[in-house]
């Protein structure tokens, strides 16, 4: 990745961000959430196949780097 922010998340982070820069293609609402309805950290775990305790870890990360970004009940990708 050609982002500046990719060498500094952890592995997780990077996996993590990968695999939701594709089903951002497929999920438009992870991109662009609709009127009260953000995807949540449960159905990301659902669709990553991760454990919540592992994914709350690199989404902390993304998070923090401005990769993702909490909105309302759930996360919004803002970088992708």
């Amino acid at each position: 990745m050609a982002d500046r922010r990719w060498p500094l998340l952890p592995l997780s982070a990077r996996a993590a961000w990968l695999q939701l820069t594709d089903l951002g293609d497929v999920m438009p609402e992870l991109r662009q959430p609709r009127m009260g309805g953000a995807v949540t950290a449960d159905e990301l775990c659902r669709l990553l196949s991760a454990h919540s305790d592992e994914l709350a870890g690199a989404l902390r990360h993304l998070v923090e780097r401005q990769i993702m970004e909490p909105v309302a009940n759930g996360y919004r990708l803002k970088v992708y």
